[in-house]
Order: C-alpha cells, then structure tokens, then sequence
C-alpha cells in the first residue's frame, strides 16, 4: 500500500499544492484590494459556503466514497445518484436562499450593505459544491492526473478571475470570478467522466448511500462548528473588522494544510482497499509518526517568523495577524489529521464520529465565549488551537479501539512536550530581538533544536523499509532505520 500510496500521494499533493499556491497568491491580492471589513464579509461568506456544501447534499459523497469499492459492478450507477443529487438539491437551495438574500445578508452579516455580494457568494456555493462533488470523483475512481488536471485548472481560473473581477468590482467581483471559475471546471470535469458518469437517480442507491452520509451530516456540522463557530462569534462580540484579521491569520497558517494535502487525496482511498492487509496498521503508525514530526517543523517554522510572514505577505492594515499564526497553524493540521486514525469509518461506527464532534463543538463554543471577550481574535484562534487538539487526541483513541495502530505514545508525547517549550521560546525570541540578524540566527537555531529532538526520539526515519513483515502487524512498529 505504501508504494501506491507515494505514488498517487506525490500527484496529489503537486496538484493541491499548486491549486492551494495559486490560491494563497490571491492573500496579497485581496488584502490589497478589500479593507478588513471586506475581507471578514469575505470570510463570512466562504464560512457559511462549508457549511451550506456539508448540510444541502447530505454528505451523499461521502456515502458515494464508502460504497465505491464494495460494488464495483454499480460505480457507474452510484456516481450518477450522487451527482444528480447534489446537483438537485443545491439548486433547490440557491432559488430559495436568493429569494431570502435580503434576510441572510443581515443575519451573517449584520448589515444590508453586502447583499449583492451574498447573491454572487451563493451562486459560487452551488457551483463550488457541484464542481467539488465531481472532483472527488477522480479520487474514488483512482485518476490522480485528471484530479490533478482539474484541480490545477480551478486554481488558476481562481487566480485570474478572482483578481481581475476583484479589482474593478472589489468584493462583488472575487466572488462572481470564483463562481465562474467553478462553473467552468464543472464543465471540464463532466467532459472527463462522461464515460464514468451519467444524470440518472436511483433511489434504491441513494438510499444506501445516505444510511452511511446521514450520520455524517450531524457530526460534519459539530466539526465545522468547532473549527469555525469563531468567525460569528468574532463578528458578533468583537467586529467584523477581526474577523478580516482572523481570516488572513488563518490562511497564513493554512500554508501548513500543503503537508497534508497529497496524502488526504491518496490515503482514504487506499485504507478503505487494504485495511484488512495484516502489515497495514503498522505503516499507518510509521507514517503517522514520520507525519508528526514534519508537521511540528513546519508549524514552529510559521510560528517563529509570523511577523515577518504577514509583512511579507498581507497588506499593513493586517499586521494584527501575526499573533495569531502561533495558535492556527498547529490547529490547522490537528484538525486534519484524523486521517491517519481510520477505525471509526472503517468499523462504520458513525454515530461515534457525531458524539466526538459534538463534544468538540460544545467545547470550541465554551472556549469561544471565554476567550474572544478577553483577547478578541487572539482569544479565537487559542480557543481553535485547544479545540482540534481535543478533538483529534479523542479521535485517535476511539479508532484505536477498533482498528489498533502500533503508535509510540511516550515518544509522542515528550515531541509534543518539546514542540511547546520551544514555540514559548521563539516567541519570546521575536518579542525581544525581533526581525533583526540576531533574531533571525536565534530562531533558526530553535527550529534546529526541535528537529534535533524529533531525530532522537526516533520520529524521523530516514527511508520508508519495505512492507512490515508479521511481526509488524502483531504490535511492534518497525523502528526508524
């Protein structure tokens, strides 16, 4: 598995790499062209396009992902439920929320200022679902050149929309050139599967695809929930103007998403295909280790240089961003990293999935309500940083219940214990010798230090070994050669 694995995972990773960098290219671009108060009007509405994509279609492809390899004779079948489906059920949505977008714009917004910029921002939802549900599709069908191919051509229609459109209409323009570049690679990806896929809707499919995504649904709304209740929430007890600040802090921080990317598109596939492979718990532990500590590398590197990040990268009205960066880089990754602990979708124990996310949602929303009073956006990004570390830390223990990883907690735990000692003390480093020579050769040598502990505690192997042999699958991870 692990050989597909890098193989496919490589493709995938280029592609998300390259779409998501085009996509970070438009930071500089937006930040220069929206005022904080655009850009939170902005974040607002791709915030509520998640949840809109998660709860409209009903998850139905995630239903379509679990199905996929158990009935190969129906794929076609299969794929075309769900994409008749999700095509139905998001324009039924757009007619309805476009009727209403004077009331919706005052309740996300609280102004009626940006309504015509709602109506473009729901025309890019539906599109976006309806491109996003096709793209996936490659996943399912192990094409990752023609993921690749789509998902390169969304970043640079994106690119060049969103910025062009952007600036002779501002906020109105970047989402009408987002919503055309999704039109656009819907068209793409339907002329790519037109032999894989039609518009037909069986319901006895769509019912057995939904008895798996029904569940899914409650617990996809707790995870968005937790992850970003703290957008409204800022814009409620703070400002709008923070929740612009917030939005660029976290896309900054979302560089650290382009480690993961590949393997998200790659790796789900393959569990579901090899799980019951005797060797693969333990390369799943191998990578989650190897995984571990790139990530801290990666999240100590942006929290170190934040300040010169956002100076370099966001226009001067969003400096406040760079206290952020420290929190949402690490919560960005913990989020995501669920991934590599596939008991719960493997097991189909769903309904231990909404449990999970609901107690994380409860917590993000307590956390929220403390923090954002006392620290404004500050208190919103910590509170998004505890959240997904709890989610992920009871995420991993329930799927060790049904599908064992052989993980090494102590050394887990001490590289955790040395990733915050040494984030104290490069943001100690920056508030007092700052971006200077001394300053710069102090951090490196922090970044140098943690990597130093991450090598001898065994977490950074310097080759992948051949598949893990019986004594692997028994309980002994292979150890790092």
């Amino acid at each position: 598995m692990i050989e597909r694995l890098t193989r496919d995972g490589a493709v995938y990773a280029f592609a998300t790499m390259a779409s998501r960098g085009m996509g970070f290219l438009l930071v500089p671009i937006y930040t220069r062209l929206l005022d904080p108060l655009a850009y939170g009007a902005f974040d607002l509405i791709i915030t509520a396009g998640l949840l809109v994509t998660l709860v409209v279609a009903l998850e139905v492809g995630q239903g379509l992902a679990r199905e996929w390899a158990d009935h190969p004779a129906q794929r076609r079948q299969l794929a075309s439920t769900a994409l008749a489906f999700t095509v139905l059920s998001h324009a039924a949505f757009l007619a309805v929320a476009l009727a209403a977008s004077a009331s919706l714009t005052q309740l996300l917004l609280g102004a009626p200022d940006f309504e015509a910029e709602l109506r473009a921002g729901l025309v890019f939802i539906a599109a976006n679902a309806v491109f996003l549900q096709l793209q996936s599709q490659f996943r399912w069908d192990m094409r990752p050149r023609a993921y690749a191919a789509v998902s390169l051509t969304y970043g640079v229609l994106t690119l060049a929309l969103g910025a062009g459109l952007g600036y002779s209409c501002g906020l109105r323009g970047v989402l009408w050139g987002q919503a055309i570049a999704a039109g656009l690679c819907v068209c793409m990806s339907l002329t790519m599967l037109r032999g894989q896929i039609g518009f037909g809707l069986s319901w006895p499919q769509l019912g057995r695809m939904l008895r798996f995504s029904l569940p899914l649904v409650a617990s996809g709304v707790a995870l968005l929930v937790g992850q970003y209740v703290n957008r409204p929430m800022l814009a409620e007890l703070a400002s709008l103007e923070d929740v612009g600040i917030f939005g660029v802090g976290q896309r900054i921080a979302g560089l650290t998403l382009l480690l993961i990317v590949g393997l998200q598109g790659a790796l789900t596939p393959l569990v579901y295909r090899h799980h019951r492979e005797p060797g693969v718990p333990a390369q799943l532990a191998r990578l989650f280790e190897g995984f571990v500590a790139v990530a801290m590398i990666c999240c100590l590197f942006l929290t170190v240089f934040a300040r010169e990040l956002v100076a370099l990268i966001a226009a001067p009205e969003f400096v406040a961003a760079a206290a952020l960066v420290p929190w949402l880089a690490p919560a960005a990754l913990l989020s995501q990293m669920y991934i590599f602990a596939p008991g719960i979708a493997i097991a189909r124990k769903t309904h231990w999935q909404l449990v999970l996310t609901c107690l994380v949602a409860a917590l993000a929303v307590y956390l929220n309500l403390q923090l954002i009073p006392r620290l404004g956006a500050v208190g919103a990004a910590v509170a998004n940083c505890l959240a997904a570390a709890a989610f992920l830390l009871m995420w991993v223990a329930a799927s060790q219940r049904v599908y064992a990883l052989p993980l090494r907690g102590p050394a887990l735990g001490l590289a955790a214990l040395a990733y915050v000692a040494l984030a104290a003390l490069g943001r100690w480093v920056d508030h007092g010798v700052g971006s200077s020579g001394i300053g710069i050769v102090a951090k490196l040598i922090v970044l140098a230090s943690l990597a130093g502990a991450l090598g001898a505690l065994g977490l950074v192997p310097r080759r992948w070994k051949p598949a893990p042999r019986a004594a692997s699958a028994a309980g002994e991870p292979d150890a790092a050669s």
